[in-house]
């Protein structure tokens, strides 16, 4: 599952945060997990739903066929939010009293007699609710024709297909599904799997029966049903297809072709075609809080803006589209084919697609330079990782209701960094051939990440199982120490953080690279192993050398003045690396922070356009430590690096310019807008008037780049063209956007506007958690505050399970210490296995409090001793 959206809220926050606090508790040998009792265990579910979409609500049967492997007096499977009707099991005359237990998420059927081991099918009548946020089986509305269409999709991950049915909804107890919806005649329905057959029913609606799935995960289940229309298009013997409503389908057009180019190499990477007769992208409108797409075998669901695409699409909205595609069918193997036992290794699966999706760009589209891109989200994950609020990537799940905690940059970006780090140092086709064994030997079972290392060993030319363990099974990022030394240079490993962290020790591979050579070391370096590199006299040399290694670089003043003035002649990736290393080692006070700020100013200059985004948001987010009142020299000296870079590039997309041109002209309007630079907003304000009313001048990146800096400078004026912007926009993934950028106003007052409109019932339950979201990043006390004074209301507008990690979010980029004692009570009103969610938002406040103490003095006493 792709958790891009539920993750913007928490990247724009995290890069804003000092990366230091007290250490992290380490992963448990074990843990007693609440799982499902083992008597009983499904091997095929025929699944029928009748559902009534304007009720919000269906009726279903199930006819499970169930070995019992031990004599029980009970059947116990997950339920939530079903009734119960009729209940049966073949071979047994009594009827079962039929035992709920909401907390647990279970029911039980309890016979008089205990069962005998063997096979039996049990029959179940049961109703059920159709949500209006995306979990279980839910309803979405969109436009068809200039009518309002309701069309309904599923989305189980982690545990919700128990709201679809009752079922042993845990990713080890694989079964076959055999799905039959009925639905009027009219509309198209989509499953995991080809239709088997269509029936008529006497009232005039079909049923539609799909073809078994294989031996899958409960969460993997999908259907879909509504006034759709397909594109299509055959690749091999698999039938590739884009699903929309009707009238939008050929705007996936781009996801087929990614699709159908994708495929052949994917089967070719894995070393096992794609096993199921067809793969559809079936695209829904709006947006959630929560995950932008999910891998469902054969049937990939996304949200409308990450499949479809207008003509005018920028190339970052491509890249969206693609590296999305890419992610979901990445997971059609790693997950789908071969799934982790419980989500301890929800990694496996995340970790894994999210280095692949990156992989597949850059084999694919190499101008785009994905995998430098993607060094923002290491960064994400140095940032959280090492902090108090962190876990391993390999962390102990003790039921579903914990599992929420793992979805996160841990699990996603350090999962996907490792990931690339492990490649680069065993060799990319050893690698490779790792993962074809594992994939051959483990095919539609489930497995553990260490039966991975166990291939990897195998065919690696050095140690992978070591590395790995040091790397996954704690938390926490190594600092590796570049100190002069006789010859050379002498690496030393410790942990990356302030005084409080101690411990921890990795096994991590180092590349050192001397710029002006073509010579290059690369070994491991711990806490107990240092290493000496030999170097010419006076020669600079790079650290991470490519920044394929998850760790930081501290280079001791002598080698920094070495290397910093060559700057520009470094690696992209290199360059990158520096920038971050030197704000965030400068932010924990492990070096000065006059290295970042004197680098930013050679930054400046450079020509990569992923550096100079990258250069900007570091700005920014180091910028917004300041409270609102302050910071004014800082701004000035930030503005006068990027303003140039922007009259350099121009306002105006021009032709033969670069793919990543307009993400960097999108970053500096947004940091310039952010910095109060008057020229930016006179600019922007200008061209959004110049443009309001006119819909057909509102599309294209440049349009959104400049509602995004009026919004946040918006006026009273302003804010309600936006508004009428957010009605009467075309396209629901634009409503959920105009919605959004409501939320982003500095104006305090705008602010409360938002957070009332949230609640109004006017934006899609769907986007209203977007917008209390949108307003916390610039006033994240008033979010929360309004949060939990209107909890219920904005509980109900949220997926069970996110519930905390949602409120609490809200509250990271606070400087209140009174914020402190709110999470405090928070906490106490929420389940203890999701009070993690509420440790990492207190921990970031701590964090920027003490960093407001020390550091921005700092940076004040630098910007007086260099002036312009």
């Amino acid at each position: 599952m792709n958790k891009l959206l539920s993750l913007l809220l928490a990247a724009s926050l995290a890069f804003a945060t000092p990366a230091w606090s007290a250490l992290a508790p380490q992963a448990a040998a074990s843990v007693d997990r609440v799982i499902l009792p083992a008597e009983v265990a499904p091997e095929r579910y025929e699944i029928r739903i009748t559902p009534d979409p304007d009720r919000l609500a269906f009726r279903g049967h199930a006819r499970i066929t169930v070995t019992v492997a031990r004599p029980t007096d009970r059947i116990v499977l997950n339920a939530a939010d079903l009734g119960f009707g009729q209940v049966s099991l073949s071979g047994v005359s009594a009827t079962p009293k039929v035992v709920l237990d909401a907390a647990e998420q279970t029911a039980a059927f309890v016979f008089p007699q205990p069962l005998s081991p063997g096979r039996y099918t049990l029959d179940i009548d049961y109703t059920g609710r159709i949500y209006q946020q995306a979990f279980g089986l839910f309803a979405l509305d969109g436009d068809v024709g200039g009518r309002k269409s309701r069309a309904l999709f599923t989305q189980f991950e982690h545990s919700d297909a128990r709201r679809f049915a009752p079922m042993w909804d845990e990713p080890a107890l694989k079964a076959v599904f055999a799905l039959t919806i009925e639905a009027p005649a009219g509309q198209m329905a989509v499953s995991n799997m080809p239709t088997a057959r269509v029936e008529p029913l006497p009232d005039g609606r079909v049923a539609t029966t799909f073809a078994d799935t294989p031996s899958m995960s409960s969460y993997l289940l999908f259907l879909a049903l509504g006034d759709f229309e397909r594109i299509q298009r055959k690749v091999g013997d698999v039938e590739l297809g884009v699903v929309a409503l009707r009238g939008q389908a050929e705007k996936g057009r781009f996801a087929l072709d990614t699709a159908a180019e994708l495929l052949p190499w994917f089967n070719d990477y894995f070393g096992k075609p794609y096993p199921l007769p067809k793969l559809d992208l079936i695209a829904g409108p709006g947006q959630s809080q929560f995950f932008a797409a999910m891998e469902n075998w054969g049937a990939i669901f996304a949200f409308d803006r990450n499949l479809l695409l207008e003509p005018a699409a920028s190339p970052a909205e491509r890249q969206r589209v693609f590296t999305i595609v890419a992610h979901e069918m990445a997971h059609q193997w790693f997950g789908n084919l071969v799934t982790m036992a419980w989500w301890d290794d929800l990694w496996l699966n995340e970790g894994f697609t999210s280095w692949m999706e990156s992989k597949a760009a850059d084999h694919f589209h190499p101008e785009w330079k994905m995998s430098l891109q993607e060094m923002a989200n290491r960064e994400r994950a140095m940032r959280l990782d090492a902090g108090a609020g962190s876990h391993p990537v390999i962390t102990p799940v003790r039921d579903v209701f914990a599992a929420s905690s793992a979805f996160d940059a841990i699990t996603y970006q350090k999962g996907q960094a490792v990931v690339r780090m492990l490649e680069q140092f065993v060799g990319e086709d050893a690698f490779r051939a790792g993962i074809r064994a594992y994939i051959a030997r483990h095919a539609y079972g489930n497995t553990t990440t260490d039966q991975l290392w166990a291939e990897m060993e195998r065919v690696a030319p050095r140690p992978v199982t070591r590395v790995a363990h040091d790397f996954t099974l704690q938390s926490g990022v190594p600092l590796i120490r570049a100190e002069a030394a006789p010859g050379g240079v002498r690496l030393t490993q410790s942990r990356f953080g302030g005084a409080l962290l101690r411990g921890g020790t990795w096994l991590t591979p180092v590349r050192v690279a001397a710029p002006a050579t073509d010579k290059t070391w690369v070994g491991l370096v711990s806490s107990p192993r240092p290493e000496r590199v030999a170097l010419a006299p006076g020669a600079a040399a790079v650290v991470n050398a490519g920044q394929t290694g998850y760790f930081r670089t501290r280079y001791a003043p002598e080698l920094w003045t070495r290397l910093a003035p060559g700057y520009l002649n470094l690696e992209s990736a290199d360059q990158l690396g520096l920038l971050y290393d030197s704000r965030a080692l400068g932010e924990s006070g492990l070096s000065p922070l006059g290295d970042f700020l004197g680098l930013a100013k050679t930054a400046a200059q450079a020509e990569e356009p992923v550096v100079l985004t990258g250069l900007a948001n570091e700005l920014t987010a180091l910028g917004r430590a300041y409270p609102a009142t302050d910071g004014a020299a800082y701004r000035a000296y930030a503005s006068a690096r990027l303003a140039p870079v922007l009259a350099r590039i121009g306002w105006d997309p021009r032709p033969g310019e670069g793919d990543n041109t307009p993400a960097l002209r999108d970053a500096l309007v947004r940091a310039l807008s952010d910095f109060n630079d008057p020229g930016v907003r006179a600019e922007a304000l200008r061209r959004f008037q110049a443009s309001a009313g006119q819909p057909d001048k509102q599309a294209g990146a440049l349009a959104q780049t400049v509602q995004a800096a009026a919004a946040r400078h918006a006026d009273p004026a302003t804010w309600e063209q936006l508004h009428t912007l957010a009605r009467t926009a075309g396209p629901s993934s634009e409503r959920a956007r105009f919605y959004r950028l409501l939320g982003s106003a500095k104006d305090p007052a705008l602010a409360d506007r938002a957070l009332a409109l949230a609640l109004s019932g006017e934006p899609p339950p769907t986007t209203a958690p977007a917008i209390i979201a949108a307003v916390a990043v610039l006033h994240p006390d008033k979010a929360f505050d309004f949060a939990v004074a209107h909890r219920a209301e904005v509980e109900a507008l949220l997926e069970p399970t996110s519930r905390t990690t949602f409120i609490a979010n809200l509250a990271r980029g606070s400087r209140d210490k009174a914020m402190l004692k709110k999470l405090d009570a928070f906490a106490d009103t929420v389940p203890a296995s999701s009070r993690s969610e509420v440790r990492k938002a207190a921990t970031e406040i701590r964090n920027r409090r003490d960093f407001a103490d020390r550091g921005l003095a700092e940076i004040d006493r630098w910007l007086a001793a260099n002036p312009g």
